[in-house]
Parts: structure tokens; sequence; C-alpha cells
């Protein structure tokens, strides 16, 4: 075991051309050492990866048999895909039971009720918020458009933030402010206010999602990361499976009270988003390098930092980002291709996020109230189903092939949308096209995000920041293209939006594609460092 050490924090800060797998880039080569308080003493944790010392000795010593019994028998390798941990050292398993108990809780109890909060917006405005305030559409999308505005700007500084402070205060803090903000949308008298509350709503949530796929790139391994970025995702589309039967029941129990029934339920988003925040803060471990959280052991905090080593992980040091350093993730193609591979899975998620699905079954089938509002939570079941079943996968045959589930959600979109955008195509095909539309959005962003986590682990910084603007850069786009694309005068055909999808399908398969070529391209190039630095040796 690494032994303890009396050091302080300082860190000497010297720039060189390194190599790693990010690429060649300007990434800071010198030794550093970040510490941090173990049973009040200090350990070292390097961030330089150039030190092979374990910090706990986590080596299973198995018997030939049991090695045996590991490469061959199929009920181990069973057990093995349905959870990671089996093949671990017990040590290194009560960590991971600790681990996914507390952070992908907290993680999914937060995602859940923030897309809640987003859903139940659309269902107050059909439901007495248009009459209270004497809105119309435009107005309606005005709501939206200055939440996205909100949401874009606040996301880079909010990561960069993030990084430099504690990650559990901050995560339960802002999921208190904008339970608070929630809050006072029941104060509102007039769309003005409800306009500016819906703008700092947007500015609080910016930080959540890409903070929370920061945290869980923190902790997880390579054959780890999928299923858990998987747990959180798909926890927000569990809050469209279960807001319909919520809102319908406050809608029904607090009709004719002094307080009109829309607002009763911003209230119940801020009662349960009280304790969501104060969970978080409570539960959060923050970073492996930065943890304090009660939960652990001395052993505990070894391990986190163990692992990160063993896969040649860069710790989280705090350091604040400079211009200079800012400016070096623009030397690699990471900042450019990643962003537009999620703006074309984000965007091209309105193929079912716009009342397309209802409103063929609404206006072309006929079919009654209960039947079109009971399917998308049929289609988001099975897609939750679905992208578990395929982040297991991911993970199970290495985690190193997101890229596969990846194109195969283009591949879904690019047929489905391209036979619905020709519309006169038999009933059963284009039930079939909406379900292979639909199910699809569930495992695309945990699966890209993963791809980001997995291939940035060297440099924490920039893995820090590409995550942020791979997110920013679709809600920039997805902030005024859909009203163009999906007008509601073309409902239920869409041959616009529909069209639309498909090209933007057909682009995210060329930009999945140019990502994969570079990253073999890297792994060449890096492959020739070696040798070269080898034989110079």
């Amino acid at each position: 075991m690494r032994e303890a050490v009396q050091k302080s924090p300082s860190i000497e800060e010297s720039d060189a051309i390194s190599y790693n797998n990010n690429g060649y880039n300007l990434i800071d080569s010198s030794p550093k050492k970040t510490t941090e308080i173990v049973n009040e003493r200090r350990i070292s944790a390097s961030d330089s990866n150039d030190d092979d010392t374990p910090y706990i000795d986590l080596t299973l010593n198995l018997s030939e048999e049991e090695k045996l019994y590991r490469k061959t028998s199929k009920w181990y390798k069973f057990k093995l895909f349905l959870w990671d941990s089996v093949d671990k050292h017990p040590t290194e398993k009560k960590f991971l039971m600790k681990l996914d108990f507390f952070l992908i809780s907290s993680s999914m109890l937060g995602y859940f009720i923030k897309q809640l909060n987003a859903s139940n917006m659309k269902t107050a405005y059909i439901n007495g918020m248009d009459e209270y305030y004497t809105m119309n559409q435009n107005q309606y999308n005005y709501l939206n458009t200055l939440w996205t505005v909100g949401y874009i700007i606040g996301q880079i500084p909010s990561n960069l933030i993030l990084h430099r402070i504690s990650a559990r205060y901050y995560l339960g803090g802002l999921e208190i402010i904008w339970a608070i903000l929630t809050v006072l949308m029941i104060t509102c008298k007039s769309l003005n206010g409800l306009y500016a509350i819906r703008f700092f709503v947007g500015l609080t949530e910016s930080g959540y999602f890409p903070g929370l796929e920061y945290l869980v790139g923190s902790w997880y391994g390579t054959k780890e990361l999928s299923k858990r970025s998987t747990f959180f995702a798909v926890a927000g589309v569990a809050s469209g499976l279960v807001s319909g039967p919520l809102q319908s029941t406050i809608l029904n129990n607090f009709a004719g009270s002094s307080l009109p029934a829309f607002k009763w339920m911003f209230v119940f988003d801020a009662v349960i988003s009280f304790p969501i925040g104060i969970y978080t803060m409570f539960v959060d471990p923050n970073t492996p390098s930065t943890t304090n959280a009660w939960y652990w052991t001395k052993d505990d905090k070894l391990v986190a930092l163990e692992r990160r080593r063993r896969i040649g992980a860069q710790l989280n040091t705090r350091r604040k980002y400079t211009w200079k350093k800012i400016k070096s993730f623009f030397n690699t193609w990471h900042i450019y291709v990643f962003p537009l591979v999620f703006l074309a899975y984000n965007n091209s998620c309105s193929a079912i996020n716009q009342p397309t699905f209802e409103g063929w079954m609404k206006l072309g089938l006929k079919e009654p109230q209960e039947v079109y509002n009971r399917m998308p939570a049929v289609l988001s079941g099975v897609g939750i189903a679905v992208a578990i079943i395929m982040s297991y996968f991911a993970d199970f045959i290495g985690g190193k092939k997101n890229h596969y589930f990846v194109f195969a959600y283009f591949v879904c979109l690019l047929i489905g949308c391209s036979l619905l955008s020709g519309w006169h195509i038999p009933r059963g095909l284009h039930w079939f096209c909406y379900f292979l539309v639909g199910v699809p959005t569930s495992w695309g962003q945990p699966q890209i995000f993963s791809w980001v986590n997995r291939l940035l682990f060297e440099d924490d910084m920039k893995r820090n920041f590409v995550v942020v603007c791979t997110n920013t850069l679709a809600y920039v786009t997805g902030a005024f293209v859909p009203i163009f694309v999906w007008d509601t005068n073309d409902s239920p055909r869409y041959f616009i939006g529909f069209t639309y999808t498909a090209c933007l399908s057909a682009f995210g398969l060329i930009m999945t594609g140019i990502a994969v070529h570079f990253i073999r391209r890297d792994e060449k190039v890096k492959e020739r460092y070696i040798i070269d630095k080898i034989t110079i040796d």
C-alpha cells in the first residue's frame, strides 16, 4: 500500500508537448500532486500517469482451477454480463456497491425530476396556463426559447466552476435553486415574470446533465461506463412514463381550489426537488481525488485512486482553466467532431419528441384518446429496456465499441424517417417506423457520452470541457430549427420534418465514421511513438 505522506498541495506547472490517447496535444507532462485528507492524514495522488506504485493491492490470487473456470464457464460469463464486479477483488466489489448505490441513485433522482419539470410545462400549458395568462402558441414557444437560451449560456461556465469546487454541494445546490424558482412561478401575475423565471430555470439546470456525465466518467472504467450512463439517462425517459398519471391526479384533486390546478404541478415539482437536492448534497462523492464522502473508508478512497491509476486516468486537481489550456483543446479533433455527432442525435430526436406519433394515431387512424395518450408511454418503456440491454452488451464486449451502437442509432433513424417522409406506406410498416424512430432515442445519448468519457480519460480538464461543449451545441440549433421544420400545420405528415431528420441522420453517420477514422489514426500514431521511444531508449 502506498505510504501516506505529509505534503502541501502546491503545484509546479510546466507545459510540454506529450503524446497520449487524445492525440498530440499541449498537455502538462510534469509530475503534479493533488492531496486529499484520509483519516486525518494526506495521501499523495499523482495525476501524471508516471507513477506505477499501487495505492492499494487489488491483485486476485487465483488458483489454476479458478482461472480455467473463469475462462471456460458459461455461467461465470453470464454472471459477468449481468454485473461487472464479479471478477473484481472483494475490497473493490464493496467499493463499487457503495459507489453505485450513492452516485447512481442521486444521479437518477436528479435527472428524473429535471425531466419531469420540463414535461410539466407542456402539461400546464394545455391544462389552464394558456387561459390564465391569455397565451397563444407563440408565447409558449417564447417560454421554451428563453429556457433554452439560459441553458446554453450557463453550460460552459457551469462546468468550469464544477471542476473547481465540490460537486455534491454544487449539483445539490442547483437542484434546490431550480426548486425555489419553480415555486416562484406560482406567484407570477403576468407572462413577463414567467419569462424571467424560465430563463433562470434554464440557467440553473444547464450544468446538471453535463456535470453528471463528467462525474460518472471520473469514477468508472471502460467496461463500466455505458451501464451507469444509461441508468441515469433512462431515468429521464422514465419521467415521461409517470408524468401523465401524476399530472392527471394533481389536476383532478386540485381542480376548483383557490390556486389554479396547473400551478399545483409546480408546487409538486418543488416539493420533490428539495429532498432530492438535500440527498445529493449528502451522498454525492465528488471525484476520486477530492472525495470526502462520509461513507468511504480509508481503503475505499485508496481503491478509488487505484482504479484511476490502473487505467492511466488523470485525476481532478481542481486546477484553474487558463486560456492557454482551453486553446490547446482546439488543437485536436475531439472538440469539433463529438459536438456534431451529438447535435445530429439530439436534434433527430424531434422525430418522436414532436407530436408525430400521437398525431398520426389521432388524425390518421382516428384512434380514441386513451390509445394515442398511452402508446408513447409504451414506446418509452420499450426504449428503456432496449437501452439497458445494449449498455450491458457494450460493457461486456470491452467497453470500446460505443460507436457500433451510435451507428445503429443513426441507421434506424435514417431508415424510419426516410419511409415516413414518403408517408404512403402500409399501416403495419407505419407502426414499425415509429418504433424504429422512437426506441433508439433512449440508447443514443448514453452511448455517445460514454464514448467521450472513455476516450478522454487521460486529460481530465479536456474531458470535462469536451463533454459540456458536446451537449451545448445541440441546444443552439435545437432552440430554433424545430420551429421551421416541425410546423404544426404539416401534422400529421410532417414531410419537411421527417426529410430533415433523415438527412441529419445521414450526417450523423458520416460524423461517427470520421470519429472512428481519427481514433484509429491516433492509435497507429501512438503505436509508432511507443516503438520509436523503445528504440531510442
